[in-house]
Protein backbone atom coordinates (compact mmCIF):
# COMPACT_ATOMS: atom_id res chain seq x y z
CA UNK A 1 0.00 0.00 0.00
CA UNK A 2 1.27 3.55 -0.40
CA UNK A 3 1.61 5.58 2.70
CA UNK A 4 -1.03 8.43 3.36
CA UNK A 5 0.66 11.05 1.00
CA UNK A 6 0.04 14.93 2.09
CA UNK A 7 -0.53 17.42 -0.23
CA UNK A 8 3.14 18.99 0.06
CA UNK A 9 6.23 17.75 0.49
CA UNK A 10 9.33 19.16 2.14
CA UNK A 11 12.05 17.70 -0.31
CA UNK A 12 12.29 17.18 -3.69
CA UNK A 13 13.48 13.48 -2.90
CA UNK A 14 10.24 12.77 -1.13
CA UNK A 15 8.16 14.45 -4.11
CA UNK A 16 10.50 11.94 -6.35
CA UNK A 17 9.99 9.16 -3.83
CA UNK A 18 5.59 9.87 -4.36
CA UNK A 19 6.36 9.95 -7.97
CA UNK A 20 7.77 6.69 -8.24
CA UNK A 21 4.92 5.11 -5.65
CA UNK A 22 2.52 6.64 -8.06
CA UNK A 23 3.86 4.89 -10.92
CA UNK A 24 4.27 1.20 -9.23
CA UNK A 25 0.77 1.86 -8.38
CA UNK A 26 -0.43 2.44 -11.71
CA UNK A 27 1.53 -0.31 -13.40
CA UNK A 28 -0.30 -2.88 -10.69
CA UNK A 29 -3.80 -1.95 -11.68
CA UNK A 30 -3.17 -2.32 -15.00
CA UNK A 31 -1.83 -5.56 -15.00
CA UNK A 32 -4.80 -6.53 -12.27
CA UNK A 33 -7.15 -4.95 -15.25
CA UNK A 34 -8.93 -2.24 -13.02
CA UNK A 35 -9.76 0.32 -15.28
CA UNK A 36 -7.86 4.01 -15.39
CA UNK A 37 -10.29 6.81 -14.80
CA UNK A 38 -9.92 7.69 -18.32
CA UNK A 39 -11.95 4.61 -19.29
CA UNK A 40 -14.48 4.77 -16.77
CA UNK A 41 -14.93 8.67 -17.95
CA UNK A 42 -15.50 6.76 -21.52
CA UNK A 43 -17.92 3.80 -20.47
CA UNK A 44 -19.90 6.75 -19.02
CA UNK A 45 -20.81 7.73 -22.77
CA UNK A 46 -23.37 6.61 -25.01
CA UNK A 47 -22.21 3.88 -27.31
CA UNK A 48 -20.34 5.09 -30.42
CA UNK A 49 -22.96 5.63 -33.65
CA UNK A 50 -22.58 2.68 -35.96
CA UNK A 51 -22.96 3.94 -39.60
CA UNK A 52 -23.66 2.07 -42.58
CA UNK A 53 -21.84 3.23 -45.87
CA UNK A 54 -23.52 0.79 -47.90
CA UNK A 55 -26.69 2.78 -47.95
CA UNK A 56 -27.09 6.07 -49.99
CA UNK A 57 -27.50 9.00 -48.00
CA UNK A 58 -31.00 10.30 -46.97
CA UNK A 59 -31.95 12.93 -49.66
CA UNK A 60 -29.86 11.22 -52.23
CA UNK A 61 -31.30 10.34 -55.67
CA UNK A 62 -29.89 6.51 -54.79
CA UNK A 63 -32.53 6.69 -51.08
CA UNK A 64 -35.20 4.20 -50.49
CA UNK A 65 -37.58 4.08 -48.56
CA UNK A 66 -37.08 1.89 -45.45
CA UNK A 67 -33.70 3.23 -45.73
CA UNK A 68 -33.01 5.09 -42.19
CA UNK A 69 -33.01 8.82 -42.37
CA UNK A 70 -35.19 8.84 -45.78
CA UNK A 71 -38.99 9.65 -44.74
CA UNK A 72 -42.25 8.29 -45.93
CA UNK A 73 -44.15 10.65 -48.06
CA UNK A 74 -47.43 12.07 -46.64
CA UNK A 75 -49.68 10.83 -49.36
CA UNK A 76 -51.80 8.16 -48.31
CA UNK A 77 -51.80 4.29 -49.99
CA UNK A 78 -54.68 2.64 -50.51
CA UNK A 79 -54.56 -0.56 -48.49
CA UNK A 80 -54.45 -4.13 -50.83
CA UNK A 81 -57.84 -5.54 -51.04
CA UNK A 82 -58.00 -8.70 -49.09
CA UNK A 83 -58.06 -11.94 -51.14
CA UNK A 84 -61.32 -13.60 -51.83
CA UNK A 85 -62.14 -17.22 -50.33
CA UNK A 86 -61.76 -19.74 -52.68
CA UNK A 87 -65.30 -20.70 -53.01
CA UNK A 88 -66.05 -16.95 -53.87
CA UNK A 89 -63.46 -16.28 -56.53
CA UNK A 90 -64.94 -19.65 -58.14
CA UNK A 91 -68.41 -17.95 -58.32
CA UNK A 92 -66.64 -14.61 -59.96
CA UNK A 93 -65.44 -16.88 -62.50
CA UNK A 94 -68.68 -18.69 -63.14
CA UNK A 95 -70.37 -15.61 -63.27
CA UNK A 96 -68.22 -14.38 -66.26
CA UNK A 97 -68.82 -18.20 -68.07
CA UNK A 98 -65.13 -18.78 -66.92
CA UNK A 99 -66.15 -22.52 -65.89
CA UNK A 100 -62.57 -23.53 -66.36
CA UNK A 101 -61.04 -20.68 -64.23
CA UNK A 102 -63.55 -21.67 -61.52
CA UNK A 103 -62.46 -25.07 -61.58
CA UNK A 104 -58.70 -24.54 -61.35
CA UNK A 105 -59.65 -22.12 -58.14
CA UNK A 106 -60.80 -25.15 -56.56
CA UNK A 107 -59.01 -27.88 -57.77
CA UNK A 108 -56.02 -25.77 -56.18
CA UNK A 109 -57.67 -24.81 -52.76
CA UNK A 110 -59.13 -28.68 -52.71
CA UNK A 111 -55.17 -29.71 -53.42
CA UNK A 112 -54.44 -28.07 -50.00
CA UNK A 113 -57.99 -29.57 -48.00
CA UNK A 114 -59.00 -32.59 -49.92
CA UNK A 115 -61.92 -32.92 -47.70
CA UNK A 116 -63.52 -29.51 -47.68
CA UNK A 117 -67.27 -30.06 -47.66
CA UNK A 118 -67.83 -26.42 -48.85
CA UNK A 119 -65.20 -27.01 -51.39
CA UNK A 120 -66.57 -30.38 -52.88
CA UNK A 121 -69.91 -29.07 -53.00
CA UNK A 122 -69.42 -26.47 -54.55
CA UNK A 123 -67.15 -27.85 -57.00
CA UNK A 124 -69.70 -30.44 -58.02
CA UNK A 125 -72.17 -27.54 -59.29
CA UNK A 126 -69.63 -26.00 -61.39
CA UNK A 127 -68.54 -29.89 -62.48
CA UNK A 128 -72.52 -30.32 -63.51
CA UNK A 129 -72.96 -26.69 -64.90
CA UNK A 130 -69.92 -27.26 -67.19
CA UNK A 131 -71.36 -31.06 -68.34
CA UNK A 132 -68.95 -32.97 -65.81
CA UNK A 133 -71.53 -34.94 -64.54
CA UNK A 134 -68.97 -37.99 -63.22
CA UNK A 135 -66.91 -35.75 -61.96
CA UNK A 136 -69.76 -33.67 -59.70
CA UNK A 137 -71.31 -37.44 -58.91
CA UNK A 138 -67.47 -38.31 -57.41
CA UNK A 139 -67.60 -34.95 -55.25
CA UNK A 140 -70.92 -35.11 -53.98
CA UNK A 141 -70.12 -38.63 -53.42
CA UNK A 142 -67.10 -37.61 -51.57
CA UNK A 143 -68.98 -35.37 -49.16
CA UNK A 144 -71.32 -37.76 -48.36
CA UNK A 145 -68.68 -40.65 -46.93
CA UNK A 146 -67.50 -38.58 -44.69
CA UNK A 147 -70.88 -37.18 -43.30
CA UNK A 148 -73.76 -39.64 -44.90
CA UNK A 149 -76.28 -37.19 -43.49
CA UNK A 150 -75.42 -34.12 -44.96
CA UNK A 151 -78.63 -32.74 -46.61
CA UNK A 152 -77.39 -30.86 -49.50
CA UNK A 153 -75.24 -33.24 -50.81
CA UNK A 154 -78.16 -36.11 -50.35
CA UNK A 155 -80.41 -33.69 -52.77
CA UNK A 156 -77.65 -33.00 -54.99
CA UNK A 157 -76.60 -36.13 -55.42
CA UNK A 158 -80.42 -37.31 -55.69
CA UNK A 159 -81.06 -34.19 -58.41
CA UNK A 160 -77.99 -34.80 -60.33
CA UNK A 161 -79.26 -38.65 -61.01
CA UNK A 162 -82.53 -37.70 -61.60
CA UNK A 163 -81.61 -35.32 -64.76
CA UNK A 164 -79.66 -38.32 -66.06
CA UNK A 165 -82.90 -40.91 -65.69
CA UNK A 166 -81.55 -42.75 -62.92
CA UNK A 167 -84.91 -42.45 -61.15
CA UNK A 168 -83.65 -45.63 -59.06
CA UNK A 169 -80.57 -44.71 -57.63
CA UNK A 170 -82.58 -40.91 -57.53
CA UNK A 171 -85.09 -42.51 -54.19
CA UNK A 172 -82.98 -43.35 -51.51
CA UNK A 173 -81.26 -40.04 -51.42
CA UNK A 174 -84.20 -38.43 -51.40
CA UNK A 175 -86.18 -40.62 -48.94
CA UNK A 176 -82.86 -40.50 -46.74
CA UNK A 177 -83.16 -36.65 -46.64
CA UNK A 178 -86.88 -36.18 -45.46
CA UNK A 179 -85.76 -39.47 -43.01
CA UNK A 180 -83.61 -36.28 -41.56
CA UNK A 181 -85.59 -33.21 -42.04
CA UNK A 182 -89.22 -34.24 -42.70
CA UNK A 183 -90.22 -30.83 -42.81
CA UNK A 184 -88.59 -30.48 -45.98
CA UNK A 185 -90.71 -29.34 -48.71
CA UNK A 186 -88.83 -29.83 -51.77
CA UNK A 187 -87.13 -33.19 -50.61
CA UNK A 188 -90.55 -34.60 -50.57
CA UNK A 189 -91.31 -33.05 -53.86
CA UNK A 190 -88.44 -34.54 -55.46
CA UNK A 191 -89.59 -37.99 -54.06
CA UNK A 192 -92.89 -37.23 -55.47
CA UNK A 193 -91.34 -37.10 -58.74
CA UNK A 194 -88.96 -39.88 -58.47
CA UNK A 195 -91.37 -42.51 -57.31
CA UNK A 196 -94.23 -41.17 -60.04
CA UNK A 197 -91.23 -41.39 -62.71
CA UNK A 198 -90.74 -45.08 -61.15
CA UNK A 199 -94.99 -45.64 -61.72
CA UNK A 200 -95.17 -46.28 -58.09
CA UNK A 201 -98.37 -43.78 -58.35
CA UNK A 202 -99.34 -44.45 -54.44
CA UNK A 203 -95.96 -43.45 -52.89
CA UNK A 204 -95.83 -40.58 -55.44
CA UNK A 205 -98.66 -39.14 -54.57
CA UNK A 206 -98.71 -39.44 -50.98
CA UNK A 207 -95.15 -37.57 -51.35
CA UNK A 208 -96.37 -34.73 -53.30
CA UNK A 209 -99.45 -34.34 -51.11
CA UNK A 210 -96.56 -33.93 -48.05
CA UNK A 211 -95.20 -31.59 -50.01
CA UNK A 212 -98.22 -29.69 -50.61
CA UNK A 213 -99.18 -29.53 -46.60
CA UNK A 214 -96.06 -28.64 -46.06
CA UNK A 215 -96.19 -25.45 -48.47
CA UNK A 216 -99.76 -25.47 -50.14
CA UNK A 217 -98.42 -22.69 -52.96
CA UNK A 218 -95.73 -25.35 -54.43
CA UNK A 219 -96.50 -25.24 -57.83
CA UNK A 220 -94.98 -27.94 -59.33
CA UNK A 221 -95.71 -30.34 -56.26
CA UNK A 222 -99.92 -29.59 -57.22
CA UNK A 223 -98.88 -30.00 -60.81
CA UNK A 224 -97.33 -33.18 -60.09
CA UNK A 225 -100.44 -34.32 -57.42
CA UNK A 226 -102.54 -33.35 -60.79
CA UNK A 227 -100.40 -36.31 -63.32
CA UNK A 228 -100.65 -38.65 -60.63
CA UNK A 229 -104.42 -38.04 -60.35
CA UNK A 230 -104.58 -38.07 -64.18
CA UNK A 231 -102.56 -41.34 -64.39
CA UNK A 232 -104.87 -42.53 -61.93
CA UNK A 233 -107.97 -42.12 -63.82
CA UNK A 234 -109.33 -39.18 -61.69
CA UNK A 235 -109.80 -36.27 -64.12
CA UNK A 236 -111.37 -33.97 -62.00
CA UNK A 237 -109.37 -34.17 -59.47
CA UNK A 238 -106.41 -33.55 -61.63
CA UNK A 239 -108.17 -30.44 -63.14
CA UNK A 240 -108.31 -29.47 -59.79
CA UNK A 241 -104.62 -29.32 -58.93
CA UNK A 242 -103.59 -27.90 -62.52
CA UNK A 243 -105.65 -24.97 -61.80
CA UNK A 244 -103.79 -24.67 -58.22
CA UNK A 245 -100.41 -25.33 -59.59
CA UNK A 246 -101.74 -22.26 -62.18
CA UNK A 247 -102.96 -20.03 -59.55
CA UNK A 248 -99.53 -20.52 -57.13
CA UNK A 249 -97.39 -19.60 -59.87
CA UNK A 250 -99.12 -16.48 -60.69
CA UNK A 251 -101.03 -17.72 -64.18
Amino acid sequence: MIRKREPHWESAAERAQVAAELMEEAESLTARGIATPAEVKRSQLPPPLEVDFSRPPAGSADARIGDPGVELSATPVAPMPPQLPPRELARAAVSRGDHEGALAVLDAALAATPDDTVLLLERSVVHAASGRYGAARHDLEHVLRAEPGHIEALMSLGTLVSRRGLWVEAVPHFRRAVELQPGYAAAWYQLGESLNHLDSLSEARAAYERAIELEPRHARALYGLGIVFDRLKRPDDATHMYRRSREAAGR
